[in-house]
């Protein structure tokens, strides 16, 4: 891994934009210290679900938004995945609705329409094969089956993150673990490689950051911007690496693939 912050590819997801537990902030200092050629937003990047509930869309939520534009009309390439968070984006007719709608969701939708969102997309890297980028919702049994369970589980948690970080951090972080350990998140992950003959497959959705090379496949998961201020970057030479931006304005490299 060249340790710089100029890379080929930044690979953010889970940033929740539109709730009040999102590190924006943070985020925009990140962005402020790095150079891309390409940035994917692999979903759950504006959290539509939780703007539901309770409209929450601070200044410097849209400064992050009006950066991800900036930097697409600057030549960075921005690739849009769909979360659950915002999967209205998956369904034509709802994004047309919302878009239509009163503002700001008109401004917001308008926005992420612009960088064309899909459901998937295969990186082709030279070290480490086809690797499949989806934001990881699909195998997860919960979000899949039944989605009033885990929108529910959104509103308790934003309640408590405004009570009380750490304990919403673990209590997120259990539920998960339990989750992730029920539905067999890791065995549908390799399933999805064998079936679709992918060297590895890059998610989010989990909020837990790992990088890690498996017998037959790599699981990459970039973490999110509420707890975790994780990417996962492809440097100029095509290695992949897992990085933390903490609190002193930093880059790390917490493991590389």
């Amino acid at each position: 891994m060249v340790n710089s912050n100029k890379y080929k590819t930044v690979f953010l997801s889970d940033i929740h934009l539109g709730f009040n537990g999102c590190q924006s902030d943070r985020l925009k200092n990140f962005l402020d210290n790095i150079e891309a050629e390409r940035i994917f937003l692999v979903g759950d990047i504006v959290d539509l679900w939780s703007m539901k509930e309770n409209f929450f869309w601070p200044k410097s939520h849209q400064i992050i938004l009006d950066k991800f534009i900036s930097l697409q009309r600057s030549g960075t390439k921005i690739k849009y995945i769909s979360g659950n968070h915002d999967d209205p984006l998956r369904d034509e007719a709802l994004t047309k609705s919302l878009g239509e709608g009163d503002y700001p969701y008109k401004g917001i939708i308008s926005a992420l329409k612009s960088f064309s969102p899909s459901e998937s997309y295969v990186l082709k890297n030279k070290i480490h094969g086809n690797i499949l980028v989806i934001h990881g919702d699909q195998y997860d049994v919960v979000t899949s089956n039944a989605k009033w369970v885990s929108k529910l589980g959104g509103i308790i948690y934003d309640g408590l993150i405004s009570l009380n970080r750490p304990l919403s951090k673990y209590l997120k972080r259990l539920t998960k673990n339990i989750v992730n350990k029920a539905g067999n998140f890791q065995k549908l992950v390799e399933n999805e490689c064998k079936r679709g003959g992918y060297d590895g497959l890059m998610c989010g959705h989990i909020h837990k950051p790992e990088i890690r090379k498996f017998e037959h496949y790599s699981y990459l998961n970039t973490g999110d911007w509420i707890e975790s201020c994780t990417a996962i970057v492809e440097d100029e030479n095509e290695g992949l690496s897992l990085i933390e931006f903490d609190k002193n304005n930093t880059v790390k490299i917490i493991k590389s693939l």
